[in-house]
């Protein structure tokens, strides 16, 4: 019985090791890895050339380059392709956003792909993938551009001059919600190590770090264009109330 028994908690290990390596073999997959079709991306210009070409011009040069080029990589490397999806969704056709169907834009989003030669592959691009698919540049994922929105987790620590400081930060993470995280992953957040960077606080007054002070917190921040310079703030968070 025992035997039989270990048998199937082995089965089980195996099984989990499996999925998890499966899920994790997903997750790593990038814009570079081919994750549209040619077909698709067809389709894509022709809904691309419908709904979005009146402000952004037929070759995707309109807002100031905005979905091609360094300047639509620097905006969504470093972050799924799913966020890319879902600016899309929410704010095109400018006069009627979301109106379109979901595999309309997942064409879309093929489309800029395609338009920025990032490579075509076999399979369509779905979106129950996106959230696995990576925007990263050629060489592979790099430090975030300055005016990137990050979420960093650190301790509030009183600084020189009247100033404030996050020590022991994590490195920043691209977020889009410029608001303190929702409670559960507050909570989730306590048991992340911490790191060993500091950044000065710019403009954070407003959310009263020295009610904070040596805890552990979440900070919503832009990245300034030197790091010297500090992050300025957009929400602070208590984690827990110590830095251990």
């Amino acid at each position: 019985m025992f035997k039989r028994a270990s048998g199937i908690a082995l089965l089980t290990l195996i099984c989990a090791a499996r999925t998890m390596a499966s899920e994790q073999a997903a997750a790593s997959k990038t814009i570079w890895d081919g994750v549209y079709s040619e077909a698709q991306a067809q389709r894509g210009a022709i809904a691309y050339r419908a709904a979005c070409s009146s402000c952004h011009r037929w070759d995707l040069s309109g807002q100031n380059n905005a979905l091609i080029g360094t300047r639509f990589l620097n905006r969504w490397r470093e972050d799924s392709l799913n966020s890319l999806f879902s600016n899309i969704k929410k704010t095109m056709p400018q006069n009627n956003p979301g109106i379109l169907k979901d595999d309309m834009y997942v064409d879309i989003v093929s489309y800029i792909l395609q338009q920025n030669s990032f490579p075509v592959g076999n399979d369509e691009l779905v979106a129950d993938a996106l959230k696995s698919i990576q925007v990263v540049g050629k060489d592979g994922p790099e430090a975030l551009p300055a005016g990137a929105l990050t979420q960093i987790i650190g301790c509030i620590t009183a600084g020189p001059d009247n100033t404030w400081l996050l020590t022991r930060a994590t490195a920043p993470v691209r977020t889009r919600n410029p608001e303190k995280s929702e409670d559960a992953d507050l909570k989730a957040a306590q048991t992340v190590a911490l790191g060993s960077l500091t950044y000065k606080l710019i403009d954070s007054a407003f959310h009263h770090p020295e009610r904070h002070k040596d805890e552990r917190v979440e900070v919503k921040a832009f990245l300034m264009k030197d790091p010297s310079d500090g992050i300025n703030l957009t929400a602070l968070a208590m984690i827990s109330g110590t830095c251990q």
